[in-house]
């Protein structure tokens, strides 16, 4: 047995060390390809970069620039108002050492050996920006409370790239379509990537090597990824949930004995390759879909997973096997979407919908096309702080209008009105009490 133990721990040292002899250095780029410095005291090195800055505070491009920035000043924001970094094929496009507080926004880097790099920063936002035709797009590495949303990473070998103890990052809305890798996570731990799209990868949408200790992987589209939509190797005790898996040549391998949760204990993910079926109509596959020994998906969706966001901070979540679109939130409590058919042969339709509190009390009214569904249940389940609802529909495209049972429309005008009746019952009173003085 210990001579097991040794060779498997052999396997995984050797396997961690080719990973790393595997992955390039990040280093800016040597000279004589220019380098722009944004000092520690907030000026510009050389000045005559084509940045500009009127507080020492935001930075911003006025032209493209051929050249890598170093940045040495924390508490900043470089705007790339949309124009052009780019590289000579090797080198590191944006390098953040040991920075915090720095927002990095609306940047088109190209052609480097790394895009962007934070290496040991914390507390950084990198968002709106562009990374194409790089090694790695993006890179974090020993870096943590970072956020990383609404960027595009593609034609690089890993778009997203968590590496060497990064914890408690999130990344949000990014699309990383169209490299070798969308998203990897490598000796990193809980971490958040939630709301991606991860799609048309050579090899794998999001990969998960050595990461372990709750990273969870939510609400996002994986798809038509050409080996493994997810590949999980010598990672344990993560959670995936609420993610679309559709048409990848395998949408998940786990490649090592480790068990992961693949739904939050009420509702999974959405399987293209699932086959259950949904008799007591709540959405949700009647049977669980086993990935291996090790790893089911108990709760999988009979429909894709969709997330809304509200005015009021908070999401509402769609689940359906129809096309949803045309989401509003409208003050103080309606909700409309357009469904229509996915497929011209597509004649029955369904939406699972998780409404917060604080978005709809607890009495609400569901129409399509102002009629009520012929079935629908708005007790489907409710945990204190969200309901779920389930209703069906024959198919076309429909509006589905969910408001309050109440309407403020009308519950005002009755206020008005019993307001009203109170006083003048108070008049009355006084009245009479006046009469008998």
């Amino acid at each position: 047995m210990d001579m097991k133990i040794g060779c498997v721990l052999f396997l995984v040292v050797i396997l961690t060390v080719v990973l790393v002899a595997s992955t390039p250095v990040p280093k800016v780029a040597a000279a004589p390809y220019p380098i722009i410095y944004i000092k520690a005291d907030g000026s510009i090195e050389p000045a005559t970069a084509h940045i500009t800055s009127f507080d020492n505070i935001t930075y911003t491009f006025t032209a493209d620039i051929n050249a890598s920035i170093v940045i040495e000043k924390n508490n900043t924001v470089v705007d790339g108002a949309g124009y052009t970094l780019q590289g000579p094929g090797s080198g590191t496009g944006i390098d953040l050492h040991d920075r915090n507080n720095v927002t990095l926004q609306n940047i088109e880097v190209t052609n480097f050996e790394l895009g962007i790099w934070l290496s040991s920063s914390s507390y950084n936002t990198i968002t709106g920006n562009i990374a194409s035709n790089i090694n790695n797009g993006i890179w974090l590495s020993s870096s943590s409370y970072n956020t990383i949303t609404g960027n595009t990473a593609s034609n690089s070998y890993t778009g997203i790239n968590l590496f060497g103890s990064s914890y408690n990052n999130t990344i949000a809305g990014n699309t990383a379509s169209n490299n070798s890798y969308g998203i990897s996570s490598s000796l990193s731990s809980y971490n958040t990537i939630t709301g991606n799209i991860a799609s048309s990868n050579s090899e794998v949408g999001i990969n998960l090597y050595a990461s372990s200790n709750s990273n969870t992987i939510t609400g996002n589209t994986i798809s038509s990824n050409s080996e493994y939509g997810i590949w999980i190797y010598s990672s344990s005790n993560n959670v995936f949930f609420h993610n679309n898996l559709l048409d990848n040549a395998n949408n998940v391998e786990v490649s090592s004995a480790n068990s992961n949760v693949f739904d939050n204990g009420l509702e999974g993910n959405y399987w293209s390759n699932y086959t259950g079926v949904d008799v007591n109509q709540d959405g949700i596959g009647d049977t669980p879909h086993a990935i291996d020994a090790n790893n089911t998906d108990h709760y999988p969706l009979m429909g894709m997973f969709h997330s809304f966001n509200t005015s009021l901070g908070k999401s509402i979540n769609v689940i359906s096997n129809s096309s949803v679109s045309g989401f509003t939130y409208e003050s103080p409590g309606t909700i409309r979407f357009h469904v229509s058919n996915k497929t011209a042969n597509q004649t029955h339709g369904f939406c699972r919908v998780s409404v917060p509190y604080e978005v709809l009390s607890d009495l609400f009214n569901v129409t399509i096309d102002g009629a009520n569904p012929p079935y629908w249940n708005y007790t489907l389940y409710d945990n204190g702080t969200h309901q779920w609802i389930y209703f069906e529909y024959e198919h076309s495209t429909k509006e589905v209008v969910i408001i309050p049972e109440f309407p403020f429309f009308v519950i005002l005008p009755m206020f008005m009105l019993v307001s009203l009746l109170i006083a003048l019952s108070c008049k009355g009173k006084k009245r009479k009490v006046r009469l008998y003085n």
